[in-house]
């Protein structure tokens, strides 16, 4: 059961929900061309993950989401939840380890060349195993 409480950030609007429904989400996004507003909604996750009891952080990850449209949100959605699972010293499902969550061409998120040294050094490995990178401080919220 999922609660009703909604989080504003601009133009994206986030139910708190499941993994499979944020990608829905996430590919709602892509199609209508706004991937600042996926990345968010992908990095949003980990925060509604960090301030949910656990009987919740199960249900948000326990389906194997649909494709985002995307193999790069895919990845980057595949590696937050790894990554969130794994900052509380928990196993993450299996699903994350499904090849279709994992890039055959790194994608550093920034786009910014300049960034791709602090991408390199600062990328969870949980996101860098997929060949994605972040920037350091990324996964921080206020």
């Amino acid at each position: 059961m999922s609660t009703t409480s909604r989080l504003y950030d601009g133009s994206v609007t986030w139910r708190e929900g499941t993994a499979s429904e944020l990608a829905e989400e996430i590919g709602e996004s892509l199609v209508k061309g706004e991937p600042d507003a996926a990345k968010r909604l992908a990095f949003r996750f980990l925060e509604r993950f960090d301030k949910s009891d656990w009987e919740s952080r199960r249900r948000m990850a326990a389906e194997t989401p649909l494709t985002t449209g995307s193999p790069r949100f895919d990845a980057l959605l595949a590696g937050i939840v790894e990554y969130a699972f794994a900052s509380h010293g928990t196993v993450p499902p299996s699903w994350v380890d499904d090849d279709s969550f994992f890039l055959k061409e790194w994608w550093f998120v920034s786009g910014m060349v300049s960034l791709h040294a602090d991408a390199l050094v600062h990328s969870p490995i949980s996101l860098a195993r997929r060949g994605v990178f972040i920037t350091q401080g990324a996964l921080e919220y206020a």
